[in-house]
């Protein structure tokens, strides 16, 4: 474990560190040594680790409680790394930036997502295009209800006939003055989630009796589980990038992420897990901002050691930049977060 800490953090700074109210004691037999302290105050702090770097204006720990054991057992060395219990966390201006969110497992494996937040998502996203491709500047307003786009209800408005949006068996396409333009070229003959547009009697792309719908929960853990859904179809890419993007939308509870990392949001019914989505001024960016992130716990399994911690909040802002030629870069900034009730143990060596 110690070594798997060290992979992990290659630079550790801090510019002023504060204790107060440390003990220890043995216990009987001289097996477990506890180290107590009663609070910890680190100011400036400055990790590179193997998946970003973290810089933090100010940490506080309160009651932190580590365990290491003295005697060495008939499993192995293992069993000597410590434990660690703090009551709680809180940390203010903290940046980290960029960050590497692997979809796969340490083996390669696909790794199964949840996204149970998204079944109850509400909210309405709007997007500005500029010369769209389909002759006119366009304003596309698309609302989001307990989790689903409705394309019947989505609009396209620009200058004469506005145009509709919906997908088929083929992909998300928008069916404008000059004819039918696909977005979205679907490749799987599967597609979770995915309700194809219904026609009338008629052929014309326009004529559909229902121009179909997304459930986003199940469409989006499969792409995060990395099966293949399709591609942007020529000149989308191009289109995203005179695009800009405006929405609010109030997240449902439950869990987000895998079966090793994962955070279980609450507090809809208390008005919390608000997002607000916006273009960034630089353009290829897209940033989201959350004034009242919610969770009741979370599970980390990171480099040897398995973190779990009871209710978090926090003030966040997350931006994730992309281009057509790297790949998406992530930067998280926190104003300030609490987590309560967190322990730090060995990972078991079955997992």
């Amino acid at each position: 474990m110690l070594a798997d800490l060290r992979s992990l953090v290659s630079v550790l700074k801090f510019g002023e560190l504060r204790t107060s109210g440390v003990s220890s004691d043995v216990e009987p037999g001289a097996e477990l040594l506890t180290l107590r302290v009663k609070r910890i105050e680190v100011h400036d702090l400055d990790l590179q680790t193997a998946l970003g770097s973290v810089r933090a204006g100010s940490v506080e720990l309160s009651n932190v409680a580590v365990r290491v054991p003295l005697s060495q057992s008939a499993e192995g060395a293992t069993k000597r790394f410590p434990a660690v219990t703090i009551d709680e966390l809180r940390l203010k201006d903290v940046s980290l930036a960029p960050l590497a969110v692997p979809l796969r497992g340490a083996d390669g494996a696909r790794q199964r997502w949840w996204l149970d937040p998204l079944g109850a998502l509400d909210g309405t996203l709007h997007a500005d295009i500029v010369d769209a491709a389909w002759i006119f500047d366009a304003d596309v307003t698309i609302p989001i209800s307990a989790g689903r786009i409705d394309f019947n209800r989505a609009t396209v408005e620009h200058i004469g006939p506005d145009s509709s949006m919906g997908v088929s068996r083929m992909g998300v396409y928008v069916d404008a003055p000059n004819g039918r333009t696909y977005l979205i070229l679907l490749s799987a003959t599967h597609v979770p989630g995915a309700h194809f547009e219904r026609r009338s009697g008629s052929l014309l792309p326009g004529w559909s009796d229902d121009r179909g719908s997304i459930e986003l929960q199940p469409l989006l853990e499969c792409l995060l589980s990395g099966v293949p859904m399709g591609t942007f179809a020529t000149g989308t890419r191009d289109m995203v990038s005179r695009t800009r993007v405006r929405g609010e939308f109030r997240l449902g509870d439950g869990v987000i992420g895998n079966q090793r990392d994962r955070v279980v949001l609450a507090g809809r019914e208390s008005g919390r897990n608000h997002v607000g989505l916006s273009s960034a001024p630089s353009g290829r960016a897209i940033v989201l901002t959350m004034p009242e992130l919610s969770a009741a716990d979370t599970h980390w399994e990171l480099s040897g050691a398995v973190v779990a911690t009871g209710a978090l909040s926090a003030t966040l802002s997350v931006q994730l930049d992309y281009s057509a030629s790297t790949p998406a870069v992530v930067s998280v900034s926190i104003a300030e977060v609490a987590l309560h009730e967190i322990s730090v143990n060995p990972r078991p060596e079955s997992r």
